[in-house]
Formats: structure tokens, sequence, C-alpha cells
């Protein structure tokens, strides 16, 4: 390898956006563009090799080392800023992931089935699913006109602490033109002004028809109607004849026979909005669950691979926009909600759940699938997908070329828990034995996680070739999730080489709403040998990076944190400080 395209690569941090031609094939926490990846294969890489990770995801290892043979406008854009020259050719990769959604989406797309089948075959399947099922979403417009719902809004029912006026949330909270959402509602009938927390949920006892007993649940009414007449879309408030439509819909579920699929709650469980919610169907509407199912189904008239992609497009809308998750938000001075998807890495259901139409839904993702599938055809590489531990790697000793991979970090996203509403429909969940994590309710503490680390990176080492290098993008706030990384590198028999840090240019949910939270995650390069180990302190780090950072135009304390612990690695020095402390730090000597 050239020394000095190595050190360009590894000199400033490469930017994964969120977007691309594979990007918004479907969603998954902590996803990594292919393009960004395909970089680091190129460099590290000849045409003809083979491509390791261990921890597969979403696929993205997969889909790069097939894209370096046909790099796209970003991925050359990238090279020129960097003035770097990879060696652009199709390369193999070998992908192992422990999820069952995760490897099933790998799968679908790394090995798709030919771009012009699909678009036949999902043009005969939605034209079959609206001559079905568009009846579910039917309803009228304000003149009276035959209309298709678009989606609509539901709302919790609050009871007044004082009078026991029941109210929906939406009447309490919410003002219109513009928009806005209140931080105290005053009750209609006593004039109680109070907060959310201090009005009541109100819960009704239902039978439940697919579990065949009674249970309780919070009570939700729908509040608000999203549709369109032809071209024309529209809002109202819900009338009779909606409500009448849904009480048909409850009709039919019951006389459908589904099979329960319970929920195995662990982090992510909270007692306030997760009440009620056992089994996969709590998170839908009954009318909502009811489509899915029929969707589903209907996709068994088609080939294995059509299917197994007809199903990835309903996962893909499924999980981040068929359920209650689904929400509201407010901007500024917006005359109405600006309707998003539900919040990824977690199961936050809001007090304003949304209900999309699944149907026109999922059809608007199928550009983006036919478009990936066509790429990926004309790829020659081969991407070979197994959903199983990397514990145990069924490959030859000094048999890879190359390793990129992106572990779970620590504690972060309990991948299992957030994912199995889209396991569920395929039929199996993740076997959680052998997830990587730190969990409590896995009982799975920092040692665990580091000594199940320490076999999958033995195992990386035995399967490479003796020259072929490593890159690890690792993401952690806590400064004992990064000293158990380290010492999984160096019992691996690995040494860090180089770092640098990739700038994810937009950053997850969980990085935005949380103050201790990393962006830019740092990548590591490693190689066999030992690596050197130093006890000294890191506060001459600390001391150089701030002096550095006061002679920026803009400072950012979070990419700071990403800098301190690259440059911490580099030199082998104890990581003492978590993000919050290192924050901390950094905003009483610089003032930012």
């Amino acid at each position: 390898m050239n020394t000095d395209k190595f050190e360009k690569l590894y000199s400033k941090p490469l930017p994964s956006s969120r977007s691309g031609l594979f990007y918004n094939t479907f969603s998954y926490p902590t996803k990594i563009s292919p393009e960004a990846v395909a970089i680091y294969i190129a460099m590290h890489t000849k045409p003809g090799d083979t491509v390791l990770d261990v921890f597969g995801g979403s696929g993205s290892t997969g889909l790069a080392a097939l894209m370096c043979e046909h790099p796209t406008e970003k991925m050359l854009s990238i090279a020129e800023d960097f003035e770097i020259k990879p060696t652009w050719g199709p390369r193999n990769a070998e992908i192992y992931e422990v999820g069952r959604y995760g490897s099933f989406a790998s799968n679908v797309l790394c090995n798709p089935p030919s771009e012009i089948e699909f678009r036949k075959a999902a043009k005969d399947y939605f034209n079959r699913a609206h001559k079905e099922l568009d009846w579910l979403y039917s309803c009228r417009d304000e003149y009276g006109k035959e209309s298709q719902i678009r989606h609509t809004v539901w709302s919790d029912m609050l009871v007044c602490p004082n009078c026991n006026q029941e109210i929906t949330y939406h009447d309490l909270f919410v003002e219109h033109d513009p928009i806005n959402i209140k931080d105290t509602g005053i009750c209609p009938s006593c004039s109680f002004d109070g907060s959310k927390e201090e009005f009541i949920n109100k819960l009704e006892t239902i039978k439940d028809p697919i579990l065949n007993q009674e249970f309780q649940q919070k009570t939700r009414v729908p509040v608000l109607i999203y549709g369109q007449t032809n071209k024309n879309k529209w809002k109202r408030t819900v009338t009779k004849e909606d409500i009448d439509l849904i009480d048909v819909i409850k009709k039919e579920f019951v006389n459908n026979n589904y099979e329960p699929k319970n929920i195995e709650w662990g982090e992510l469980f909270r007692s306030g909005y997760h009440t009620g919610i056992t089994h996969l169907h709590h998170f839908y509407t009954q009318r909502n669950y009811y489509v899915m199912m029929k969707l589903w189904d209907m996709t068994d008239n088609y080939s294995e691979k059509i299917r197994d992609a007809l199903r990835l497009v309903l996962l893909s809308y499924n999980a981040a926009h068929s359920t209650l998750m689904t929400r509201v938000v407010v901007k500024k001075n917006n005359k109405d909600f600006v309707l998003t998807s539900a919040q990824s890495g977690v199961l936050y259901i809001s007090s304003l759940p949304v209900e999309k139409n699944i149907i026109i839904g999922a059809e608007r993702k199928l550009k983006n699938f036919i478009d990936a599938f066509k790429y990926i055809n004309t790829c020659s590489g081969k991407v070979n997908v197994l959903n199983q531990s990397s514990e145990v790697l069924s490959l030859e000793d000094k048999s890879i070329d190359y390793l990129f991979t992106d572990p779970p970090f620590g504690d972060f996203i309990p991948y299992a828990e957030v994912n199995q509403i889209n396991e569920l429909w395929l039929g199996q969940t993740t076997n959680k034995d052998d997830e990587v994590i730190i969990s409590g309710s896995q009982n799975k503490d920092i040692d665990i996680y580091q000594s199940m680390m320490t076999k999958i990176f033995l195992e990386a080492n035995r399967v490479l070739k003796d020259h072929a290098k490593a890159t690890v993008v690792f993401h952690s706030s806590k400064a004992e999730v990064w000293e158990a990384m380290k010492k999984v590198i160096y019992t691996s028999n690995f040494n860090i080489k180089s770092t640098s840090i990739l700038n994810k240019t937009q950053v997850t949910f969980k990085q935005t709403v949380s103050k201790d939270s990393v962006q830019g995650d740092p990548v590591l390069l490693i190689e066999k040998g030992k690596g050197n180990s130093n006890s000294g302190s890191s506060k001459k780090i600390l001391e150089t990076i701030t002096e550095q950072a006061k002679n920026r135009e803009k400072v950012n304390v979070r990419l700071l944190y990403s800098e301190y612990i690259t440059k911490c690695l580099e030199e082998g020095i104890t990581i003492e400080l978590s993000a919050k402390e290192a924050y901390n730090y950094f905003n009483k000597r610089i003032g930012v």
C-alpha cells in the first residue's frame, strides 16, 4: 500500500451522509453510508479481494464491496477531496450478522432479483393491494366526494385530576394557526391549569381479539383526518362516518385468526407510554395491523426472491411508518404539523400517534428499491450473508484480505429489542444469547461484553492474511466502554496503526437529544501485532486539543471528544474522561 495515500485517507474526517442510492431504501440504527465504506475498501484492497464484516448490521460493507466496481459521483468526489486514488474494481464480501432483520435486509439488497422482474411483480402486487384493501382507507372530503385517507392523527384521552372531565390531549395542548403544543392545558370544565404529567391518562379494559382475554390499555381516539381527493390534499376533523368505518374494521379484525406475537421488553420499556403493549399488534391500530397481515400474506404469491424483496419493501416502511410510533412534530411558525417517522433506536409512542396509509406509503418506496436493484445487478462481486454469531467463523485461516466493521457500541442501542418490530413479521427474532451488548435485562455487564468482543476479534485475526489491515468504526460516550474496546484490540493481538473520524453529516435522534452523546465516530486502523499500552495521563492530549480548537472559527465539543479518543488510542494512553466530563473541560477552557 502506498504510504502517502494511506496517510491522506486517515488525515481528516471522512464524510458519511444519510443519503444516496441505498441509504433511503430502509432505515436501520447507526447505519453507515456504503459509499463511505467503499472508499476504505478500495484503498485497502485490490479488485477480486475478499472483505469481511463481523458485525454486518444493515449490510453497508457488502454493498460497499460491490460498489467499488462502479464508483458513484459521491465516491469520486470524496477521493478527489482527499487527493487519493482508490483502485476501483469488483470485490467480494463475507458478512456475518446475528440480527435476523439486518441479515435479511442485507441479503436482499446484496443479492437482489432482476429489477425488470421485480418492477413487473411489484406493479401486479400493488394493483391487487389497492383493489382488495383501499376500502380500509376510504373517506369523504368536506364536499362529500369519495377520497382516500393519507393518514389519521390519534390522541391520548386524558382525565382532569380536579373534576374528572375527559378530554383529548389534542384539545388540551394543541393550538392551530400557527401550530403549537403548549406546556400546560386548561380543563374546559373546571379551568384546572396543568401540565401533561398532571393530567391522568385514561385507561380502558377491552377484550383483546387476538389474545382472547381482557387487558387494560391507554384510550386513544382519532382526531384529524388528512386525505386526498384526486390530486387535492386536505385536512379535516374526524366525522361519524370515519368512526363508523373504524367500527366496521374492528368487526373484520375480530373475525380473523391471528397468531399472538409476544414483545420481549428490555431496556426500552417505559411504564407510561407502553401501558398495555405486550404483543406486536398493540403497536398498531387495528386497521394497520389488518392491512400489514393482508399485504404480508399476499407476497406468498411470488417466487422466493421476489417475495423477499416485496417483504423488505414492507418492512422498510413498517417500523418507521406503519405503527403507533409514527409521530408529528411542531416547527416554529408552521401552520400545520410536520409528519415524521418513528424515532430511530427507541420504541417511543407519543400522545399524538399517527396512522399512515400503508399501501400508498410502501408503494412510494418502490423506486428506491428498483434503482438499487438495477445498480447492484451491474456488479460482478459476490456477497455471502450469514445470519449467525461471529464468535466462530466458517472461514479458513488467513483467507481474508481486509476487515471493515462497525461493532455494537456497548449499551448504546439494544438492536434485538428495537428490531423485533420487523423481525416478528419474519417469524424469527434475534437470538439474544449471541447479541454483543451491555444489558441489564440480558445480565450482560461490561466484562461479558468485552469477553464476547474479544472472541470475535480473535477469530478476525485468525482469518485475516498476515499483512491485511482492518478498519473499525466505534462510538461511545463512556470512557469505560472505550477502555474495554482498547483491551479487546490488544488482547486479540492487534495494534492500532492509525486513527481518524467518520463524520456523519446528520446525527441520529439519540445523538440529537442526548447532551452526553458523541458526534463523529472514531475510526481505527488496526493490524496484526502487539499493541503498545501507555499508562500516562491524557491531560497533555486534552491541553493540545484545546489549544488547537481556540484557533478554529467553529468549535464542536462533540467532535473534540472524538479527537480526544483517537489521540489516546494512537498513543495507547488510558481514556480517562467520558463525554460529559470532556465537554465540561472544553467548555470551561474554550467558552463554547
